[in-house]
C-alpha cells in the first residue's frame, strides 16, 4: 500500500485553493486613481439607474394619461 494521499480530488482542491490565495496575495496594490475610477463608475451607474427610473416613470404617466383620455368619455 502506498503512503501517498489516496484521494486526488481533495489534494487538487487544496493546491488550486492555495494557488488562488497566492495570486490574491500578490495582486497589485490599489492606487488612489483606481479608487477614484471605481467611485466614478459607481456614481455613473447610480445616475444611469436614476435616469432610467425617471424615464420609466414618465412613460408610465404618459400611458396613464393616454388611457384616461380614451376611457374618460365613456365613464
Amino acid at each position: 500500500m502506498s503512503t501517498t494521499f489516496p484521494f486526488t480530488y481533495p489534494r487538487r482542491w487544496a493546491l488550486s485553493t492555495g494557488m488562488k490565495l497566492i495570486r490574491w496575495a500578490r495582486r497589485p496594490a490599489t492606487t488612489a486613481e483606481d479608487r477614484r475610477r471605481k467611485s466614478e463608475r459607481k456614481r455613473d451607474a447610480r445616475l444611469r439607474a436614476y435616469a432610467r427610473d425617471q424615464r420609466i416613470r414618465e412613460l408610465r404617466e404618459r400611458d396613464i394619461v393616454r388611457y384616461l383620455r380614451q376611457v374618460r368619455p365613456y365613464v
